[in-house]
């Protein structure tokens, strides 16, 4: 979709707007015009956090401040962000408070900073006791952890596994799932009130065709061969069976294919350096299919740091971690089909500005 069509529907990007409920109550207006600054900054595989900064008030009399101790702000209350313009809002994170930080400064207004982390931070996000799992597929954990998290899941399927899983005492469940989910090639990410686990859609058609001098403001990217391998070998073993090898393969053109009719990383690797390979040893695995899975993943893995950037542009609630977009203008080596990794909506005294982080695997 070009920017134009968008904007049809924003009134052209004026009258950017943003509106917050807290405890399922929208914010009154007095309230509103206090607030300063509003951000909503999301990462695939790390979750989503929210600032929102509020201007406050000291009465002489009582000795108090308006927003400081106000019950609205309470450590725990869920927040609703929506951002767009004039009517158009849309919802951009569900998620509670767990942080204050207020300013003093003497002479000048005292500001109050809200800090919240998306809803599966309770749950996921804080250390927990080990445990094990044990004949059920990756897929089954998620869903086990979603629903134990009180969330809904979105889960592609995996295969069982035979050997048992461990969640160790000094890692979260969130940091548990983005392990098993790097292993098999997956993305974690929360929405709202749903966990994807799944497969990178970094191969679906772009949503959005943006130009440098026209939508984006600034484009910083870099193109990375240093670590770039023509091949991946992993080398396992099934507990069951320790003494017969398990030898998985993903070779040179296996990676996700992001863009139909450009040179993929691991090729670009094997042109420039022939039979580099990266071997993975001492992984336990169920099968050969499942060895060979995981050298995928990592022939992904390595191939998403080929090039990489960071862009900001015009506000535009569409940029989304998980999304591809199409930049142009950009020359014709940096020119094409991107990923969405990151992105960050701001609302200030500036206006509307999105900041994003971008890759892509192929030249």
């Amino acid at each position: 979709m070009a920017i134009e069509k968008l904007s049809l529907g924003t009134s052209n990007f004026y009258a950017p707007r943003f509106e917050i409920e807290i405890e399922n109550s929208r914010v009154a207006a007095d309230m509103s015009k206090s607030i300063i600054d509003v951000s909503v900054e999301e990462r695939i595989n790390e979750g989503a956090s929210f600032t929102i900064t509020v201007n406050d008030e000291f009465d002489m009399k009582t000795q108090t401040f308006k927003w400081l101790d106000h019950q609205l702000f309470n450590v725990g209350n869920t927040v609703k962000i929506k951002f767009g313009y004039e009517s158009n809002l849309v919802p951009l994170m569900t998620g509670n408070i767990t942080g204050l930080e207020p300013s003093f400064f003497a002479g000048d207004t005292p500001t109050l900073t809200v800090n919240g982390q998306d809803l599966s931070y309770d749950y996921l996000k804080r250390r927990s006791p080990e445990r094990t799992f044990t004949g059920v597929s990756y897929s089954d954990i998620a869903q086990t952890i979603a629903k134990e998290a009180e969330l809904s899941c979105v889960a592609d399927s995996t295969e069982s596994i035979e050997h048992s899983v461990r969640k160790n005492a000094n890692e979260s469940y969130y940091t548990f799932l983005e392990r098993l989910a790097e292993e098999v090639g997956f993305q974690l990410r929360i929405d709202g009130q749903t966990m994807y686990f799944n497969e990178p859609e970094d191969d679906k058609k772009e949503i959005l065709t943006l130009e440098l001098g026209k939508d984006i403001i600034s484009f910083r990217p870099n193109l990375n061969t240093a670590n770039l391998y023509g091949e991946v070998e992993v080398r396992g073993h099934n507990p069951q069976d320790p003494n017969t090898p398990i030898v998985g393969r993903a070779v040179a053109g296996e990676e996700r294919s992001q863009e139909s009719g450009r040179e993929t990383a691991s090729q670009v690797a094997q042109r420039r350096h022939g039979e580099s390979i990266k071997v993975i040893t001492n992984v336990i695995v169920n099968s050969v299919n499942h060895a060979n899975a995981i050298a995928r993943a990592a022939l992904n893995r390595l191939s998403d740091g080929f090039i990489e950037g960071d862009a900001e542009s015009i506000g535009i609630t569409e940029i989304r971690p998980g999304v591809c977009i199409k930049l142009e203008k950009m020359g014709e080596r940096f020119s094409g089909k991107y990923f969405v990794k990151a992105a960050t909506h701001t609302i200030n005294n500036s206006g509307y500005r999105t900041r994003f982080t971008v890759k892509r695997n192929a030249l």
